[in-house]
């Protein structure tokens, strides 16, 4: 329709063209008076309305067909951006995250020394997956699923196995459903934290990458040597430490309920019949940010310890705007055995964090802690320790070094001191 119609102005353009020439060739051969004029003006008036509307008829011609080509066009998909995960929901967030941690490590039992390239387990090397949705304004379900992969563990290796320790598998730490609203507080179903998992680890130092309240997994399997018997002994150093952290990580259902001005409480009950109750504060007032938490837990639960009625255990960390910090934390169990003594356990640990450099803080601390008849009645366990971090936040990255000292003092044993010593890097993404 077009084409017809801009052929017919085509030919419109050459009539009017072909009328004045005839008119300028006739003008040399006749005269041509007013009225002869005026005839030939409106002849163009009329012609040049006409062509104006046939523009208008092509320009809604034109406007016509665009619609209709838009409309045809098939709709474009829309992708995500490249390293995006995404669920095949429209309403659920999905985020992965993860974590390598690996480490050199150096010990010395008094006798003789060894090194070993381990999986820092402070913070293991691990992977997980985070899916939430918002039900409502309120009301937000989600799950998590985590594992780890451990290559030499840091409390593992021991100067009988030095390398190849440690499963050649992924094992889970969560997998996990979870109901949350901000008025009712937190329903957790699945394996994960008990609600006494963490409560003796608050520490707001930034260097529990490389040292907190458990000695042992700096480098908990390695084994005193007995001076009297001129040979390793049969005790680890994770035989006579232990922080006494809740019940980790376990098959329970767990509740948390709202936040209290600063308070939560949580209670948690595990596969077997054990069972846990929590309370954490967590607040900022004027220039210090203090953390908090107190747990009574109950194992009945073989995996703990067969012999364990109830413990008690908790600590507290106070950070100021200065950069100095504190950290304290404390614990006791309860013996089910006739003659034994309750084991107990103390730890202090004094810090300082700077941002001396613009890629990230650096971070400094000094800790002490001691255990009582872990092992056996009289056992005296007591380790010191220096850490350092240096944090690379741009980058997720954190290098660290750290030193820790073992000292087991047992009747009628000359066990010599353990030194050891860790360096590395944490990766997260």
């Amino acid at each position: 329709m077009e084409v017809q119609l801009r052929k017919r102005m085509k030919l419109l353009g050459m009539s009017i063209l072909a009328v004045l020439l005839t008119m300028l060739f006739a003008g040399s051969a006749l005269a041509i008076d007013e009225e002869t004029i005026k005839r030939m003006e409106k002849i163009i008036q009329q012609q040049q309305v006409q062509i104006d509307a046939q523009n208008n008829a092509i320009e809604k011609l034109q406007q016509q067909v665009d619609a209709l080509t838009k409309t045809a066009q098939p709709p474009v998909a829309v992708s995500a951006p490249p390293g995006v995960v995404q669920s095949r929901g429209d309403k659920v967030s999905v985020k992965l995250y993860g974590q390598v941690n690996r480490a050199f490590l150096y010990s010395d039992d008094g006798n003789s020394s060894d090194y070993y390239f381990v999986d820092n387990d402070h913070s293991s090397s691990r992977i997980g997956l985070l899916g939430s949705v918002m039900v409502n304004d309120d009301v937000t379900v989600g799950s998590k699923m985590e594992f780890e992969y451990q290559q030499n563990p840091s409390n593992k290796v021991s100067q009988n196995d030095k390398h190849d320790v440690g499963g050649d598998s992924f094992d889970d730490r969560h997998i996990d459903a979870y109901v949350k609203s901000q008025k009712f507080g937190k329903l957790s179903l699945g394996k994960g934290d008990t609600a006494s998992n963490n409560i003796s680890e608050i520490d707001l130092s930034g260097t529990a990458v490389i040292g907190y309240s458990d000695p042992n997994v700096f480098s908990g399997g390695i084994i005193f040597y007995d001076n009297n018997a001129g040979s390793l002994s049969t005790v680890e150093v994770s035989n006579v430490f232990n922080n006494f952290d809740g019940l980790s990580r376990d098959d329970r259902i767990r509740y948390d309920s709202p936040v209290f001005s600063g308070f939560m409480a949580s209670t948690s009950a595990t596969s077997g019949d054990g069972g846990d109750l929590a309370v954490r504060y967590n607040s900022k007032l004027g220039d210090f940010k203090i953390a908090a938490g107190m747990a009574w837990a109950n194992p009945n639960n073989e995996d703990v310890s067969a012999d364990v009625d109830s413990q008690l255990s908790g600590s507290a960390s106070i950070l100021h705007s200065s950069g100095f910090n504190l950290t304290l934390a404390a614990g006791q169990r309860d013996y089910d055995l006739s003659g034994r003594d309750d084991p107990t356990f103390y730890y202090a640990k004094l810090g300082y964090r700077k941002g001396f450099f613009s890629v990230g803080e650096s971070r400094f601390s000094i800790d002490y802690a001691t255990n009582d008849d872990v092992a056996q009645n009289k056992d005296e366990a007591e380790s010191f320790g220096f850490q350092f971090v240096q944090d690379f936040s741009k980058w997720g990255t954190e290098c660290y070094l750290g030193y820790r000292n073992y000292d087991l003092d047992r009747s009628g044993t000359d066990f010599n001191d353990i030194d050891a010593v860790m360096s590395g890097v944490r990766v997260k993404f």
